[in-house]
């Protein structure tokens, strides 16, 4: 008895472009309930404040950068924060961060721990420590750690409208 071979299928659909993902794209803090226009603000917008930060400063002696920044802490933001429209939040309730929150995330976190205190054991761990967003999978810095905090976009100023500081 010969067995007749069975005529093949239909060819398999070709993979979409960029291949078949292995696992569902990660979304930088997905467990952080944020409002509807409200994302994780990117690595690059997130350096580039940081250069924009640098240029207030210095454009601004310092001092106005300063009073700038304890004015608009109340609001979760600094003053480049404020003019890319981004904020901070806590990434456990997507709250916008309290003035106490921003003095530990700026003060303590930033300029206290990293700046000084790591930064006159070792001046390139300081410097590594700043672009610690580029690795990390919710986009935080050592300072957002400390805090508790993540950095949103919120182009519409959702935030400061219907979510009170938390």
């Amino acid at each position: 008895m010969s067995q007749v071979p069975e005529p093949p299928g239909p060819p398999m659909p070709p993979p979409p472009p960029g291949g078949i993902p292995l696992v569902p794209p990660y979304q930088p803090a997905q467990s952080t309930p944020l409002p509807p226009g409200v994302v994780v603000s990117t690595a690059g917008k997130r350096l580039g404040g940081y250069a924009l930060e640098l240029l207030l400063v210095i454009v601004t002696l310092f001092i106005g950068w300063l009073i700038w920044s304890l004015v608009v802490w109340g609001n979760s933001t600094s003053p480049a924060k404020q003019l890319l429209k981004m904020k901070v939040v806590k990434k456990d309730t997507g709250l916008r961060a309290s003035y106490g929150t921003m003095v530990l995330r700026e003060l303590v976190g930033k300029w206290l721990i990293v700046g000084l205190v790591i930064g006159s054991i070792c001046g390139i761990v300081a410097v590594i420590l700043d672009f610690m967003l580029l690795w990390d999978k919710d986009r935080q810095e050592l300072w957002d750690k400390i805090a508790g905090t993540i950095v949103v976009d919120d182009p519409n100023d959702v935030i400061n409208k219907e979510f009170p500081a938390g």
